[in-house]
């Protein structure tokens, strides 16, 4: 059986304890589970010596700058593995965070990163080959569609369903629209994207239910 020891229930009273003797509380336990947020609040986890750091849903760390992110990386492990869904969920910089931490030093500094993707990006033919063959050793991926995985896996099923405005919806998104376009008249900048975030919400609340906006 595999023992657990979990800080955050560790309770109130006794984190001081826990940081004053770290020792004593992980003593027998074979895996110690914390959150990111109590890991900021835990400064003795980034000072014990690990021999595996594991992370779940990595994307947490796609900040560099983030002081999360920064808290992650104080770490000391003798092996480090994480797991995420979405490694590149905004720009190629969410990949460069989690491999400085997965691998320090294997994707260059965080600027030499940045001008290897404005090379990438200007390649004519097959753009992020190269990074692809550099990071593939170290990643495992796994997709639905690979039965080896999930055997019993039905296949995905789409049944597109169309839903019409009705009266009332549309009649109220013609007038946001002509709201929005003389709202847009004049305005530029910061206040011109507010604008538009507003009116992407109302029309997305019409949309729903007129109620929702009304």
């Amino acid at each position: 059986s595999v023992r657990f020891a979990h800080p955050a229930l560790a309770g109130a009273d006794a984190w001081k304890q826990v940081a004053a003797e770290p020792a004593a509380f992980l003593e027998g336990a074979d895996a110690v589970l914390t959150s990111y947020g109590m890991l900021s609040r835990l400064d003795w986890l980034a000072s014990a010596p690990w021999d595996l750091v594991v992370l779940d849903e990595a994307q947490a760390i796609k900040n560099p700058a983030s002081r999360q992110t920064r808290t992650v990386k104080r770490l000391s492990g003798r092996a480090r593995l994480v797991l995420t869904g979405t490694p590149v969920e905004n720009r190629l910089t969410d990949l460069w965070s989690i491999f400085d931490f997965l691998c320090p030093g294997l994707l260059g500094s965080l600027r030499e990163f940045g001008d290897l993707a404005k090379r990438l990006e200007a390649r004519e033919h097959d753009q992020y080959a190269p990074l692809r063959r550099l990071v593939s050793p170290y990643i495992l991926r796994r997709l639905k569609t690979d039965r080896a995985v999930i055997s019993d896996l039905p296949e995905k099923t789409e049944v597109p369903a169309f839903c019409s405005l009705t009266r009332k919806q549309a009649v109220l998104y013609e007038q946001s629209v002509r709201e929005l376009s003389r709202a847009l008249d004049g305005t530029d900048g910061i206040q011109r994207r507010g604008v538009i975030l507003a009116f992407l919400m109302r029309f997305k609340q019409i949309c729903n239910h007129p109620d929702q906006w009304l």
